[in-house]
């Protein structure tokens, strides 16, 4: 396949994606995504091996919630790390209400499996909607 041999420059990603979900009161959403948008996501790219974060909200699904973020780390670490923890302690008082709108939330931490390292990527120069 033409252009495999070519080398591309890779973005540098971790080895490990959180994936939160949640469900917030349709009533104070603004709200949420202020705190999420302006506090939050600032707050935990603060923290050493935090690398990145994507916010998503739901188009069109079943069985899923409406809003998902996707948090790259280079691994589970962070999580357990005293910055961690202290930014869990400091007061906020828009971090409060935010979380008293959170209706339903799931989370997980997934390690990636394949490729070991990077990511998989077709830079073989086909592109079928290109003719």
């Amino acid at each position: 396949m033409a252009g495999r041999d070519k080398q591309h420059e890779t973005q540098h990603i971790g080895s490990t994606v959180m994936v939160v979900m949640m469900e917030v009161d349709p009533d104070h959403e603004d709200e949420f995504n202020e705190w999420y948008n302006e506090e939050h996501l600032v707050e935990r790219l603060e923290i050493p091996g935090y690398i990145s974060a994507r916010r998503f909200k739901l188009e069109e699904g079943h069985g899923v919630l409406k809003y998902l973020c996707i948090w790259e780390l280079e691994d589970g670490s962070p999580l357990l790390s005293p910055e961690y923890h202290l930014q869990q302690q400091r007061p906020s008082e828009l971090r409060d209400r935010a979380h008293s709108y959170i209706t339903n939330r799931a989370r997980g931490l997934y390690h990636q499996i394949y490729p070991n390292k990077g990511s998989f990527e077709d830079h073989s120069g086909f592109h079928p909607d290109i003719k």
